[in-house]
Order: C-alpha cells, then sequence, then structure tokens
C-alpha cells in the first residue's frame, strides 16, 4: 500500500513537470516566433552594413596615409583599448546546452587572444567563475526577454572604448540546429600592407563624419542585432528542451500508470483470496 501511494505521488508530480515544461514550450515558441522574422530579416542588411564599415575605415587610412585627410586624428584608433570579448549567455536555466557551448568557445579563444572579458547574464558568470576560477571579468545584468535601453546603452559605452569588439553569442540556423557565432562588430582588422590595394573615395560631409556616425549610431545596431540573434536562438533552443522534457515526463508517467494499474491488481487480488479464502476452506472441510 505504501508503494502504490507513491506512485500515486509521482504521478503527481510528473503530471505538473508535463504542464510547467508544456507551457515554457509554447511561451518560447510565441517569442520565437514573434521576433524570428525581424532578426533574419535585418541579418543580410546588418552583415551587409558592417562590410561597408570595414571598407570605409580602410579607406580613411588609406587616404590618411597619402596625405589626403586632412584631420589627424585617427579617432576609431587612438585613446582605446585593444579588444574586448563579451560573452552573451542569460539569467535563467533550460536553455539547453546553448550557453554552455558558448562559454567553451569564449574561453578557447581567450586561451590564443589577449583581450577584456565582458560577460553579459548570471548564467555567463556562473559558469566562467566554475570553469576559470579567478578570470578577471566585467560583468553587465540583461533582461533575458525584454532588454531594457539603459541596460543595452550601458554596455555599448563600454565596449566602445575598444578597437576590436567580438560579440560570442547563438545564431538561429533552423529550429533543431542553434550555432556559436563570433561577431566582429566594430569592423575587421586593418592591416597596414593591405591599404595599398585600396580604392580611393569621395567621403561626404567629411571622413570624420562618416567613420563618427559608423562609431556611434551603427555601432549600437551591431550590438542589438546580436542581441536579437541570440534571444533567436535561446528561444529556439529552450522550446526544443521543453518539448523533450514534456516527451520524457509522459514516458514516466506512461510507465507509471502501468505500474499504479498492476499493483491496483495485485490489491484486488489479494482482496479476493482473503474473502474466499474461508468459504474454500469450509469446502474442502466438507469433502473430506
Amino acid at each position: 500500500m505504501a508503494i502504490l501511494k507513491e506512485i500515486k505521488e509521482n504521478l503527481k508530480a510528473i503530471s505538473n513537470i508535463e504542464t510547467i515544461t508544456r507551457v515554457y514550450q509554447e511561451i518560447a515558441n510565441l517569442r520565437m516566433n514573434k521576433i524570428r522574422q525581424k532578426v533574419l530579416t535585418n541579418r543580410e542588411f546588418i552583415n551587409q552594413l558592417s562590410q561597408v564599415y570595414s571598407l570605409t575605415k580602410r579607406a580613411y587610412l588609406a587616404q590618411f596615409r597619402k596625405g589626403k585627410v586632412t584631420k589627424t586624428q585617427q579617432f576609431f584608433l587612438k585613446s582605446k583599448r585593444p579588444r574586448v570579448v563579451v560573452f552573451l549567455s542569460c539569467n535563467e536555466r533550460f536553455y539547453g546546452t546553448l550557453i554552455l557551448d558558448i562559454c567553451k568557445e569564449v574561453l578557447n579563444y581567450l586561451t590564443e587572444n589577449k583581450a577584456t572579458l565582458v560577460v553579459v547574464g548570471k548564467m555567463g558568470r556562473y559558469l566562467i567563475e566554475r570553469e576559470s576560477p579567478g578570470k578577471k571579468i566585467v560583468y553587465f545584468e540583461l533582461d533575458d526577454d525584454k532588454p531594457k535601453a539603459k541596460e543595452l546603452r550601458d554596455i555599448i559605452e563600454f565596449i566602445k572604448n575598444y578597437q576590436e569588439i567580438i560579440v560570442f553569442h547563438g545564431s538561429f540556423q533552423t529550429i533543431l540546429t542553434q550555432k556559436v557565432t563570433q561577431s566582429n562588430i566594430s569592423g575587421e582588422i586593418i592591416v597596414e600592407k593591405e591599404l595599398e590595394k585600396v580604392k580611393t573615395y569621395l567621403f561626404e560631409p567629411s571622413p570624420e563624419a562618416v567613420l563618427g556616425f559608423f562609431e556611434t549610431e551603427l555601432k549600437s545596431a551591431f550590438f542589438n542585432q546580436a542581441v536579437l540573434e541570440h534571444q533567436l536562438s535561446k528561444y529556439a533552443t529552450r522550446m526544443i528542451a521543453m518539448y523533450r522534457a514534456t516527451e520524457n515526463a509522459r514516458k514516466q508517467k506512461r510507465k507509471l500508470i502501468i505500474q499504479q494499474k498492476k499493483l491496483e491488481r495485485q490489491l484486488l487480488n489479494k482482496k479476493q483470496i482473503e474473502l474466499f479464502s474461508p468459504l474454500i476452506g469450509r469446502t474442502n472441510k466438507n469433502f473430506f
């Protein structure tokens, strides 16, 4: 009887888990569909814009070398630190292995490259402290579902002080496939010898004004796109993880129901035997 009671309690617990995972799955699906088209539509545009940014930097430096740029301050190179790596993570669990995979990529990169590490999200901070104790990080909070403008602004204000900004985040491929992506949102690194092959361009109103726009407004757009890409990837990962959890709960539930029915039959048979055993005993006695 104690075993049957335990099975019923387990059934109740698994039913609750099934309900919770199904709700999480539905919410993730709704949120994924809400931003999916926006992210995919902007992806190609942002990629092209990033290429234009790199081309503008090259052209500016090439003209600077030739003495065609009157302003001598290379504002996007001077007074800046070399490189920053941004690890976009999350604050909650239930995102499968996505955040751990990003963390591994970040740590692998940092073993070969020197950079300031910026971690965004509580899970990222926990993983870095666990996988690489004592590693120095700069930490920022960011809401998983609705990032606040101030939170984004604080991160951008910090990372814009670096020449090279590399963001590690999840990237949506298909609903079943998410990829860890390394996005350079500061334009590519300029190699001195490549400047000789750069074509001459006319900047309007001026080279400084054009690059100034990229350095402020468009760099923010690049980072915001990376955050949206990461969100979409997280939602897809959570939806699949919750689907699998729901299916596992259903399997466990079916097994427990079979065990429950088996025990209930055994108890019923035992009661019937106990009920009819006196009659069987008297019948045997009369027979002899």
